[in-house]
């Protein structure tokens, strides 16, 4: 008999401390919106006010903050007049409370942006004869608009951009298109660009005046390398040339005299201003080009590409 009068009391007790540990579970779901409850009572002055701006009735805010204190074991607000003031406990919490909001809605903004941006994948086709700074400064600003996006960046030749047959699997190109593009793609203009033919300051082309096309190819061209079997725009005739991957090394080989190089203006600009570079004295060294945006037709359109296209279009204004 004595033992079962022990072990209900046991049985009691337990479940009077599991029951209270439950209710402080329970509560724990609500803190958010009771110190949301309490910060806005004291902005807007009255329980009724912020129960109006979140939505919810006034006894059930009474009751949060009711719970907040005792929780917390302070009392937040003296009740003693007709608006509640804050208590000096109330008073020091408030500030606390301010920022702990403040810092939720940084987060949920956070947690928003990456879910929009997850697992997103975007492959950009980039001319080569493009200057890598101002590739950089387009790329400098997508990644502080969607931080949370993978961005590829695939420089070819433009012959080879266009190519759509070689299975790049492009969600943008930018290059250079003169008019020629897959019939299944939109092109959208973006500026023009001058293309350049340049040599060395020492190289026998650089003295020379009115050059013809068969004097500028019997010398050795500097020209990139394809990466397929496209059909490429440059002379058929070049009778020498060095081929390399990267314009950079190019544009190195032509400063040093090693033969003549076709470039974007702005790529060798600094060379043609400090007069180490010289654009040959030919009737075709100058041609102005279009520089496009190419997509797809069946390309649907996110947002994170109609941003990159409205960047594109910021980095090389319109001419």
């Amino acid at each position: 008999m004595v033992m079962m009068l022990q072990t209900n009391f046991w049985l009691k007790s337990h479940c009077v401390r599991l029951s209270r540990h439950c209710w402080r579970l329970h509560l724990s779901s609500f803190d958010q919106q009771a110190v949301e409850a309490f910060v806005l009572t004291e902005k807007l002055g009255s329980i009724s006010a912020a129960a109006k701006s979140m939505g919810k009735n006034r006894a059930q805010l009474s009751q949060w903050i009711a719970n907040l204190e005792i929780d917390w074991n302070v009392e937040l607000f003296s009740r003693t007049g007709h608006k509640p003031s804050l208590t000096e406990a109330g008073r020091r919490l408030l500030p606390m409370c301010q920022q702990l909001l403040e810092q939720q809605q940084l987060i949920a903004k956070q947690v928003a942006l990456v879910g929009d941006s997850e697992q997103i994948h975007l492959r950009l086709g980039v001319s080569v004869y493009l200057a890598s700074s101002e590739i950089a400064l387009v790329v400098s600003r997508f990644h502080a608009a969607f931080p949370n996006v993978d961005l590829e960046i695939v420089q070819r030749r433009d012959e080879q951009l266009l190519n759509w047959d070689q299975d790049l699997e492009l969600d943008l190109t930018l290059c250079i298109y003169r008019d020629q593009y897959p019939a299944n793609a939109i092109v959208t203009p973006i500026t023009k660009i001058n293309i350049v033919a340049v040599c060395y300051k020492n190289h026998p082309l650089a003295n020379a005046c009115a050059t013809n096309t068969e004097q500028v190819l019997a010398h050795t061209w500097i020209t990139l390398r394809s990466h397929s079997k496209v059909p490429l725009w440059e002379p058929e005739f070049i009778q020498r040339q060095i081929q390399v991957e990267e314009q950079a090394l190019a544009i190195e080989l032509c400063k040093s005299g090693l033969g003549v190089l076709s470039a974007e203006q702005s790529q060798v600009q600094p060379y043609l201003d400090s007069g180490e570079l010289l654009i040959i004295d030919h009737e075709q060294a100058t041609i102005t080009e279009s520089l496009g945006v190419v997509v797809a037709k069946t390309k649907t359109k996110s947002e994170q590409l109609n941003q990159l296209i409205k960047i594109i279009q910021s980095v090389f204004p319109s001419s």
